[in-house]
């Protein structure tokens, strides 16, 4: 297992949002012990650049904005550095949502662990949007299918197992996912029904 965290830790990316002050050159030089590649990022003004893997991100007034753009960054799990305590640290910690913390003074097994523990959790939340997303989709579909349903119904005078039946029949000709033909029947008929508005409202006029 060590082995293969050490491997790992030599095929990463890291980027440190933090002044070149005692606590940053010590970020630095730890990561770079553990075979990073590191860059630094201060002022925090951004992008983070490609191709990162792993965040350390002081946590300050001036790097809410930075570790707010970290979400567009699919592949990169955030530490967040905490150097002190007071009433507002958490509340802006809150703020930056990170997979893991590191609290000053810093160590190099604390370091490690916590960015083990961030890209792990990282991770999981991706495949957890990940089956939302699906999840979502599949929902779309299903209403999709709902409303062609009764779009057929009402057009061909069927009922619910026959308009199925032909979105199903329908799919399977056309090599199509079912959720797909609805959309055309909704689609088609959305836009005759704005045709036929249309139409109407010139009649009006005349």
């Amino acid at each position: 297992m060590p082995n293969a965290a050490v491997t790992d830790f030599r095929q990463l990316h890291a980027v440190v949002v933090h002044p070149r002050d005692s606590n940053g050159e010590l970020l630095i030089r730890q990561l770079q012990r553990f075979g990073c590649r590191v860059d630094n990022l201060w002022p925090p003004v951004g992008p983070i650049g490609a191709n990162v893997d792993v965040v350390l991100c002081l946590v300050k007034p001036e790097t809410r904005q930075l570790a707010s753009t970290l979400g567009d960054e699919p592949n990169a799990a955030m530490v967040a550095v905490v150097e002190q305590d007071d009433p507002g640290m958490l509340q802006l910690l809150a703020d930056f949502t990170p997979q893991a913390v590191i609290h000053a003074p810093f160590n190099g097994p604390a370091i490690l662990t916590n960015i083990l523990v961030a890209r792990n959790n990282s991770r999981y939340q991706r495949r957890l949007q990940s089956k939302i997303s699906k999840l979502e989709e599949t929902l779309r579909s299903v209403r999709k299918v709902e409303r062609a349903k009764a779009i057929l119904m009402e057009q061909r005078k069927i009922d619910e197992a026959e308009a199925y039946a032909y979105l199903r029949d329908q799919a399977m000709k056309k090599r199509l996912p079912i959720g797909v033909i609805a959309s055309i029947v909704v689609d088609s008929n959305d836009v005759l029904a704005e045709d036929g508005d249309d139409s109407e409202n010139e009649s009006g006029k005349e």
